[in-house]
This record gives C-alpha cells, structure tokens and sequence, in this order.
C-alpha cells in the first residue's frame, strides 16, 4: 500500500478506538438508567437565582428570597383557660400579740379580721406560751374564735422568764378555711444580734386545686439583712408551681429594693395588685398615722385581683390589709 494508504488506515484506526473508548467512559443514559461507569469531576456551575417557577424536567425550582420565619409552637393550639374562676379573700396583719392600749385583745382582733370575712389569713408577731401574752397560744385562740385551721411557725424560742414557765415561741401564723394539705417552715438568712426571721408556706386545695400561701415578716433594722432575706424567699417563690400569694410584714416600702427583688420578672411571676385595685394609698404603718406601705399581699399571674384595702387596727400597730382574688381557671393545651 502506498504511503496515503498507510495513513487513511491508521486515521480509520484512531478514531475507531477513540469511539470505543467514550461510549466505554460516557455511555448514554435513558430515562431513569443509572450510570455504570465512574464519573469525571467537572467544574461547578455558578447557582442562577431562579423565580420560584417549575424547572423544564417539571420539578419545582427552590424558592429564592429571604426564609420565611418561623414560629415556635405555631403549628400547635394555644393553651386557653378553661372553666370558671374561684374566690378567695386574704388578709395580712401584724397583730403585735393582740396587745393594744388597753393589754391583750385578742378577742378584739378577732373581730376585725372576721369583718372581711376571710378564707386565708396571714399574721405576724405572734406569741405561743409568753408571759406577757398571759401564756396564751395566740394562733390556736384565733382560730378558733374564727372557726378555722391553723399552722404556727416559730422563728424565735425563748425559756420560761420564771421557774417553772413553760418554753416561749414567736412568729408568724396562717389561718384558713380552706383544707391545710402540707406546710413547710424556712429560716432566712440572720446575723448575731438580730431576730432570727422565717418563710412559712402552706399549700392549700382551692376549687380542686392546690394554692400556695407564703408568709413573711423581714428584718426591721438591716436593708441589706432584708434583702438577703427577700432574695432567698423570692428564689423558693420562684420555682413553685402552684398559683401563689405571698404576703406578710417585709418592713420595706413599694418603691424598695427589697420589694423590687420580690418583683424581679427574673426570677418571679408575682405582681403588686394595689396599684392596680387598692382603695386609697395603702399606706400601713403606724397605725394611727401611716407613713410607709410595708405590709403586702403579692399574687402571680394565676390570680385576679379584684379588691386591695385596709383598715385601722383598735390594737395593733399596724393596719391590716385585705386582698380580694379570682383564682383563673387552669390552662389546657392541646
């Protein structure tokens, strides 16, 4: 053959094995055939925005823009109330030991605590066994003449003053109507010197359900004592899980930094109601002339407030306060 006819050969020749070596590499695909052979990496396409609309193969192309904000909880229904509310009347007092102008009266302080007609009452300064309360367990006689139950909480104990007195106790009270389930007594914080004071709490059934009550009477000499204490009361307050009213003595005024800690969104859900309802200034203390607001009933947000007042003790040192509330009804979610 001649030298043209070696070369068409060996042209024919080449590009026969150049064809059998890309059907071998890229074989053609059908509709839903899988690949066979191992694919070349390629270069990457830059992304081209697209409109939302449906590609040519007929799957929809991705939505382009910003991604669209998510609710937490939006596909869930929301935890509404059901049922009707529930009343209850409370009242803090410090009774300084029912010992007025004319000694003890108690029966007198009775009178003006069963006047508001109650369902809880919280009290401070009371006695059990002293001398100068004629030995009287001042809670037991109280609830009684009120035809109630009633937890007492010492936070002071003192021997007989004469040989052969029994032990003496002091503290605070609560008194109730409603049935008294468990009750807990907490020591606050103290220093040498100073009266040691307490947090009492008792859970009580309300409409079916259980309530928390939590009673309080601070230290009246140390702001920064009272807020010590305030911050561990609020810190127990804060991880309840039952509706609460917290009230009590804390002898610190509502535009106080102890109060604000009682108030802190932080760590509690509890709100002063007498801005929202109080009849008058609220003012507290002293009796006679009050200057200051320190005896208060906080509630969470499970409560309606509906009425905060006070009145003018013929005893005491300070005036009692009465707190009207609606309990709400529970939440469901569904």
């Amino acid at each position: 053959m001649s030298r043209r006819t070696h070369g068409l050969v060996a042209l024919l020749a080449t590009a026969t094995l150049v064809a059998l070596l890309i059907a071998w590499w890229a074989p053609a695909q059908g509709p839903g055939e899988p690949t066979t052979g191992p694919t070349l990496p390629t270069a990457s396409a830059p992304s081209v925005p697209t409109t939302g609309s449906a590609s040519s193969s007929g799957t929809p192309a991705p939505p382009t823009g910003p991604p669209a904000v998510v609710v937490p909880g939006a596909t869930i229904s929301p935890c509404r109330r059901t049922g009707g509310t529930v009343p209850l009347t409370v009242v803090t007092f410090n009774i300084h030991s029912g010992i007025g102008r004319n000694g003890l009266q108690l029966a007198q302080v009775a009178g003006e605590i069963a006047a508001v007609e109650p369902d809880v009452v919280l009290l401070q300064e009371v006695d059990q066994n002293r001398l100068r309360s004629r030995f009287v367990d001042e809670a037991a006689y109280l609830a009684t003449l009120l035809g109630m139950e009633h937890v007492f909480a010492s936070n002071v104990e003192r021997d007989g003053l004469r040989a052969g007195d029994p032990v003496s106790d002091y503290g605070t009270a609560v008194l109730t109507r409603l049935r008294i389930e468990s009750w807990t007594h907490t020591l606050l914080p103290n220093r040498p010197g100073r009266q040691q004071r307490g947090l009492q709490h008792l859970v009580l059934r309300l409409g079916g359900r259980p309530i928390s009550i939590y009673n309080a009477h601070l230290d009246h000499t140390t702001p920064s004592l009272r807020q010590e204490q305030m911050r561990l009361a609020r810190d127990i307050i804060g991880v309840d899980g039952d509706p609460v009213i917290f009230g009590g003595d804390f002898n610190a005024s509502a535009g106080s930094a102890t109060l604000a800690l009682a108030l802190d969104p932080a760590h509690t859900d509890l709100v002063d109601p007498w801005p929202l309802v109080g009849d008058g200034d609220g003012l507290t203390a002293p009796n006679n002339a009050p200057r200051s607001r320190i005896d208060f009933l906080l509630a969470d947000d499970e409560w309606r407030p509906t009425v905060m007042a006070t009145w003018q003790s013929a005893v005491s040192d300070h005036r009692g306060v009465v707190g009207r509330f609606l309990l709400r009804s529970p939440r469901v979610c569904r």
